[in-house]
């Protein structure tokens, strides 16, 4: 998972907490003081009541849910994550408004934007930040960046001009971290070179990033798998394929993916006479640890999408850095999972990495190059 660090209040009230890079949500929000209960987190959280520049928002306000219930006279939130209640992760507490403040890349100085709304989270339950679980916890909350009034990327609409773009850097086990940089409005650019081509599809953006995918291939054959599951849909029942930087790794709709899944491990039988592991409770498709493996060939997978842009299908080709995870020595898996039908199926950060994006929310497209995106590994 990916994350940015804020700064945010004033005074004695001033807080910096790290949260996650979220395309699949619209409501930046923190984990607050006063919280009951709370997600396990290493630091102090954010103590709204000690900002001298925090406010609540009102039940009047337009970016307030008339459908949400209030908290002592003014607006509330309610967000979910994963599988519905009472599995997955819920939070609620106040929408208030904040002075927020981000650094510019190109003076290195701290930009102030005043009264952004945002969230503050006082009774999470079930919320788990990936693998950084526990007390040692560093996440407070979520960046959100899907295209509703509520995002940052719409309040500051003058600076970002609904666009914005970021390029992931691999994270590998034993591997120091790295890190890249998100650019908004005039800023996200993106180019290529006679080698890496920048692509460009269409996009469909309503709460979330929907892109069209029509298609599949593996080696360069195309799965026999129903272009219906893809299809985006009407209204609440929505489907197709979101673009989201805050799942972990890519899900099918169950049918497209169990077609995937067993091309996948054709190859390996074919090519190796390789048998997978018995499925584990996340990753379903598994092999034993192998001498030589960076040595070995692997299959790619190819992602087919429309594109009123280019006048047809554009690729995106997943090599073995995006689609396989090496668990130390107990082996890799293919980092994918699965919904049941009909979804809607996520494009995740891990088959994102490697490729530099480009939103254009207004002009209804998103581009893609390959790249090297680590700008910087800690030491």
């Amino acid at each position: 998972m990916y994350v940015t660090q804020l700064t945010l209040g004033e005074g004695d009230g001033t807080d910096y907490p790290f949260v996650y890079i979220d395309t699949g949500t619209d409501l930046t929000w923190v984990q607050c003081e006063g919280c009951n209960p709370c997600f396990p987190y290493q630091l102090k959280n954010y103590n709204y009541e000690k900002s001298t520049s925090f406010s609540r928002v009102s039940v009047d306000d337009q970016m307030c849910d008339p459908l949400l219930r209030i908290i002592d006279g003014s607006c509330a939130i309610y967000m979910s994550y994963g599988p519905s209640p009472p599995n997955g992760g819920v939070i609620t507490g106040l929408l208030g408004r904040e002075n927020v403040k981000f650094k510019n890349s190109e003076t290195n100085n701290m930009d102030v934007y005043q009264g952004l709304a945002f969230g503050c989270a006082l009774h999470n339950v079930n919320m788990k930040f990936a693998d950084i679980g526990g007390s040692e916890n560093l996440i407070a909350g979520m960046f959100g960046l899907s295209p509703t009034p509520r995002s940052f990327l719409f309040q500051l609409e003058p600076v970002t001009k609904g666009r914005f773009s970021y390029c992931l850097p691999p994270i590998l086990p034993n591997v120091k971290p790295s890190e890249s940089t998100i650019y908004f409005g005039d800023d996200a650019i993106i180019t290529g070179d006679a080698t890496r081509q920048v692509q460009t599809i269409s996009m469909y953006s309503d709460r979330h990033y929907y892109l069209y995918l029509i298609g599949i291939s593996v080696n360069g054959i195309r799965l026999q798998i129903d272009p219906s599951v893809f299809e985006i849909g009407q209204g609440h029942t929505r489907r197709g394929l979101i673009i989201d930087s805050g799942a972990p790794y890519t899900v099918l709709a169950k049918s497209a993916y169990d077609r995937l899944r067993d091309k996948i491990s054709s190859f390996f039988k074919d090519a190796y006479d390789w048998s997978p592991t018995p499925p584990g409770e996340v990753l379903d498709l598994c092999y034993p640890s192998y001498p030589n493996y960076d040595q070995l060939v692997y299959p790619s997978v190819t992602l087919h999408f429309w594109s009123l842009e280019q006048v047809g299908m554009v690729d995106m080709v997943l090599n073995k850095e995006q689609l396989f995870v090496r668990l130390s020595l107990e082996g890799f898996c293919l980092m994918m999972g699965s919904v049941e039908d009909p979804g809607p199926s996520f494009l995740g950060a891990f088959q994102q990495t490697n490729f530099r994006f480009l939103y254009d929310v207004y002009n209804r497209c998103l581009s893609f190059v390959p790249d090297n995106c680590a700008e910087h590994v800690y030491v």
